[in-house]
């Protein structure tokens, strides 16, 4: 049975899932279209593989404070920012047996709403997780995540790998340089750049196919 595995922000979902919790709670700054436009330049420079993802996530978090809710009300606004195409492309997609995963280097609270609007189990969703104290506001990532690393994806398809016995062709689609960086690691079988929401100049020059439209992926799919 084939396997496609998706990153999340900006591939399957619009937006960049930390970033929109970082603006809700800027909402009531001053300064907030300042701040914001650092948090987007930070995820910017991730993305484009300029920094690491743990400097980019760090970097980030020291931007304001962070509760539960934020990320809480975060998931329940981007699970009505689904990128065009991808709920009826998870349809043909589950219509073909394939088995569908989200590995996304974001947090579970602000994905987890959108995946089970695209019909898909939770078990099936990979991300980072949080810690909190006692009121709820977050003291930082969970360390011990396999995705914590700036190999997170690699390691993450490693152990379904094994763990799932995947066999079959194993694909990855998403935008960003750790996407690319997990198929240059030699862990998926094929690689599809995608750049419906935005274009990574290094990932679209160095990926094998590179679409722009979520219905684009079909073609390719079918081929292999």
């Amino acid at each position: 049975m084939p396997t496609i595995f998706f990153d999340f922000d900006s591939t399957v979902c619009t937006r960049e899932s930390l970033d929109e919790v970082i603006a809700l709670a800027l909402k009531e700054y001053p300064d907030q279209e300042g701040l914001v436009g650092q948090v987007e330049a930070i995820t910017n420079q991730g993305m484009n593989g300029e920094i690491d993802f743990k400097e980019s996530v760090r970097a980030r978090f020291k931007i304001c404070p962070l509760n539960k809710a934020h990320f809480l009300l975060t998931g329940q606004h981007l699970k009505h920012c689904l990128t065009p195409g991808f709920k009826d492309l998870f349809e043909w997609l589950k219509q073909n047996q394939w088995n569908i995963y989200i590995v996304s280097g974001g947090f579970m609270p602000s994905i987890a709403p959108a995946i089970e609007h695209l019909g898909l189990r939770i078990d099936r969703l990979f991300t980072n997780g949080l810690r909190f104290d006692e009121g709820g506001n977050v003291t930082g990532p969970d360390e011990s995540s396999l995705l914590w690393t700036n190999h997170g994806k690699t390691q993450v398809i490693n152990y379904l790998k094994d763990a799932q016995k995947l066999t079959g062709p194993l694909v990855l689609v998403g935008d960003g340089s750790n996407d690319l960086a997990a198929f240059k690691a030699g862990v998926v079988d094929h690689f599809i750049g995608f750049g419906g929401n935005v274009v990574r100049p290094k990932v679209k020059s160095a990926a094998p196919n590179f679409v722009t439209k979520a219905e684009d992926l079909i073609p390719l799919l079918k081929a292999l």
